[in-house]
């Protein structure tokens, strides 16, 4: 049994003068859990909850997460010990309503909108909203996989037709890994694996088809783009272990994901299939439609709210458009600088976006660096490796990783950019307000 520490005895931290504080602690926490599990970043929540942490009272009150929990600790005058929350969180497929759903609930609370008790009970309805049925993400998750064959290889409805089969066959054996509880990576490898291996078998069969387009597009949605900005940011933002945490399971996903590939592209050669990637770069304007496309249908998926889908699709368009100026290729052909300036321009037009839609950056730089990706090229590494070509998959693969981390720390600096400029035009406009009164 547990002592009672001395000054602790007979005191009740939800009755008394610090009722209050303890319910925004857990508050604080609650919103903080929602925000964590569908966020690309776990230093963007922790700011934006420090800065929320004065509003309730709770200034000084000491604020730490990973990617596995939440703590809140506040020392009340007189007392012992300090009031202690803490969440688990429990990282899984994105959902962006209950990020943004929070965000607003917090706003609303610091501009005095809504009234602390009010906000509880919205965060708790927010919380057991179910999400979308599976029929709705299957659907958004097929018009997803279209728009991301198009934006690889163009208008072939024999490649687009075969990655939707693909992606159907993986349904019902994700639900199914899913049941046996296996961790995330080994659900990325079977998916990998399904995907990769169903065009090479058509294609075996005598289907023409285009097997890299195909097998890409149908992974787009799995690749890890969002871990990798996330571990970068965190990294700058001085929380290094959730940045490890996001960086392991980036590289963990992209393996796993390249070992699936591996393994479908070895059906192929199994079966003589031996075939070049095409990496002629797809016109420009199906592209742009298809990225747009891949994301709406993503971001459905991900039950991003309708008024974030256009900014959001509009944010990866301007990206891959910045990308092609510099005379992009698919398959990761233009160099690294300019997938670094892309990325770098989606961060900042997503804080811009976030600034004036009052909602998390993370909303859109999660889902806009997409067509950033260079999933093709990691593709035509590994098959590179299925077909003994050690010296092209070295290449095919090193490329990938400096254009991933590009990508990452572009976005990151942008992101921060951003952020930092409002920051100190709300100081500035904060301070002439200020001024003005002290004037008056």
């Amino acid at each position: 049994m547990t002592e009672t520490p001395p000054g602790a005895e007979g005191w009740d931290p939800n009755q008394g003068p610090f009722g209050e504080r303890v319910i925004a602690m857990n508050f604080v926490a609650d919103a903080g859990k929602l925000m964590l599990e569908s966020s690309t970043s776990v230093s963007e929540v922790l700011d934006r909850l420090r800065r929320f942490l004065p509003s309730v009272g709770l200034a000084g009150c000491s604020l730490d997460a990973t990617m596995s929990s939440l703590i809140l600790s506040f020392w009340l005058p007189g007392q012992a010990l300090p009031i202690t929350v803490m969440r688990e969180i429990s990282v899984g497929s994105p959902r962006l309503e209950r990020l943004a759903g929070a965000d607003e609930l917090l706003d609303g609370v610091e501009a005095g909108a809504i009234e602390l008790g009010r906000a509880v009970d919205q965060l708790r309805t927010l919380a057991s909203v179910q999400p979308p049925s599976h029929w709705v993400k299957r659907i958004a998750s097929m018009v997803s996989v279209v728009g991301w064959v198009v934006f690889v290889d163009g208008i072939d409805l024999v490649t687009i037709l075969v990655a939707m089969v693909a992606t159907a066959f993986t349904f019902p054996i994700d639900g199914l890994v899913r049941r046996l509880r296996l961790p995330t990576i080994g659900v990325m490898f079977f998916l990998a694996t399904i995907v990769a291996a169903i065009p090479n078998l058509l294609a075996a069969a005598g289907v023409s088809l285009l097997v890299g387009p195909a097998v890409v597009g149908a992974l787009f949605p799995h690749l890890p783009g969002r871990a990798f900005v996330s571990s970068v940011i965190d990294g700058l933002s001085n929380a290094p272990l959730s940045s490890l945490s996001r960086g392991i399971q980036a590289l963990a996903t992209a393996g796993f994901l390249a070992l699936g590939m591996l393994v479908g592209n070895r059906i192929g050669t199994g079966f003589g299939l031996s075939y070049e990637p095409d990496a002629t770069s797809t016109p420009l304007v199906p592209s742009l439609i298809g990225a747009a496309v891949g994301i709406v249908g993503l971001a459905v998926a991900w039950s991003m709210p309708r008024r974030q889908l256009a900014p959001a699709a509009a944010i990866s368009v301007v990206g891959w458009l910045i990308v092609s100026l510099f005379g992009e290729e698919i398959g990761g052909r233009a160099d690294w600088p300019a997938y670094a300036i892309a990325a770098g321009v989606v961060g900042i037009a997503s804080a811009v976006a976030s600034e004036l839609q009052g909602s998390s950056s993370s909303l859109y730089s999660g889902v806009a660096i997409l067509p950033l990706a260079p999933g093709f090229i990691l593709y035509t590494g590994m098959l590179a490796i299925a077909q003994g070509d050690n010296s092209a998959a070295g290449a095919a693969l090193g490329d990938a990783g400096i254009i991933s981390l590009a990508i990452a720390i572009g976005v990151a600096l942008g992101l921060g950019f951003g952020r930092d400029t409002f920051a100190g035009a709300r100081h500035v406009v904060t301070a002439r307000q200020t001024g003005d009164v002290t004037q008056s």
